[in-house]
């Protein structure tokens, strides 16, 4: 790809005189930087580095000192509008389907989506840098699945929703409030991980990729799972103790998770934890705590079933729970 094409298509400005006119593949990440790249920088310690491993030309929001005259530097306004522009310009060459979906069906995507099997559809990654190391292998006629849908009109704008079917679900059987069995047409689903809150996004995805994935991956799957714990606070086998966290960092699950707690586990004791200010509009009687550092004090004080944290990824309460188990379990 000519360097003056990329300049007229990110609205950019060289910045000095290179012998070098073409690139052959595009950056982000300085370590992955080949021969003939064009480089992104987005981060000034990785100039030097993506230099070296033979760069020939980068592009920069401002102007930095200019170590090697013979490759092209480009500076541009905004580093995230010029991943923008280079990116709608390379799908625009292509045929291709693009849907916006919920995240809750992005993330069942990403669980359920066999890598050697459903090669025709690629995810649109959250952090857009990285969508250039997919755009290498991108095919004509495949389908691209993005979860936002004002960055998918940025650079796909012929696109479609995604989640628009509704389903005749029979058989229900809520086992857990994150374990159900369920049949649909005539595949009959068993003691899948998944509660029955998200039954429409998983045949959502499900049916999509053709009604094949290995559904023991739904494990992976972070909506409503579950930590069991003892009376310590330390990890437990599944469905050993009535008593496990949840934890939610999307802001617009809550409510809805929340809601559904309180229909379904209406005899159990709840506690609706968090570490930040929410906002008040939301109906949930929370109580604050100033770090995760002391959910297992305050918690081996008080009665509970379930706790259920507001703002806190799942990883993040998992690795939290993780800590310090030294204790002797008491169950």
């Amino acid at each position: 790809m000519q360097i003056s094409s990329i300049i007229d298509i990110i609205d950019g400005r060289l910045l000095n005189r290179p012998s070098i006119s073409f690139i052959y593949s595009i950056k982000t990440n300085a370590k992955k930087v080949k021969e003939g790249d064009l480089f992104i920088v987005q981060n000034d310690e990785d100039i030097t580095f993506a230099v070296k491993n033979g760069a020939f030309a980068l592009i920069v929001d401002e102007k930095y000192e200019i170590i090697d005259n013979e490759i092209a530097w480009i500076q541009v306004k905004s580093i995230e509008e010029t991943i923008k522009k280079l990116i709608r310009y390379l799908l625009s060459t292509k045929r291709l389907t693009a849907f916006y979906c919920n995240d809750v069906s992005y993330d069942l995507f990403n669980i359920l989506k066999k890598p050697t099997v459903h090669t025709n559809i690629k995810l649109v990654p959250k952090n857009l840098s990285k969508f250039f190391k997919i755009l290498d292998d991108l095919e004509e006629n495949d389908t691209i699945i993005c979860s936002n849908q004002s960055v998918l009109e940025d650079i796909y704008p012929v696109n479609f929703k995604f989640n628009t079917k509704d389903y005749e679900i029979n058989n229900l059987i809520e086992h857990s409030i994150f374990e159900t069995t369920f049949s649909y047409k005539e595949r009959y689903f068993s003691k899948v991980k998944l509660s029955s809150l998200y039954i429409k996004e998983f045949l959502d995805v499900y049916s999509f990729l053709g009604f094949d994935g290995d559904l023991n991956k739904l494990k992976k799957f972070n909506c409503l799972k579950p930590i069991f714990v003892d009376k310590l606070i330390n990890h437990t086998d599944y469905g050993r103790t009535d008593k496990f966290l949840i934890a939610q960092d999307n802001e617009d699950l809550i409510e809805k998770e929340v809601k559904y707690l309180k229909n379904k586990y209406k005899y159990a004791k709840i506690l609706y934890l968090t570490t930040n200010e929410i906002d008040d509009n939301k109906d949930i009687d929370y109580t604050f705590i100033n770090s995760l550092d002391e959910i297992k004090e305050f918690l081996k004080k008080v009665s509970f079933n379930a706790v259920y944290f507001i703002g806190v990824s799942y990883d993040e309460l998992n690795d939290q729970v993780s800590k310090q188990n030294i204790e002797p379990s008491l169950i």
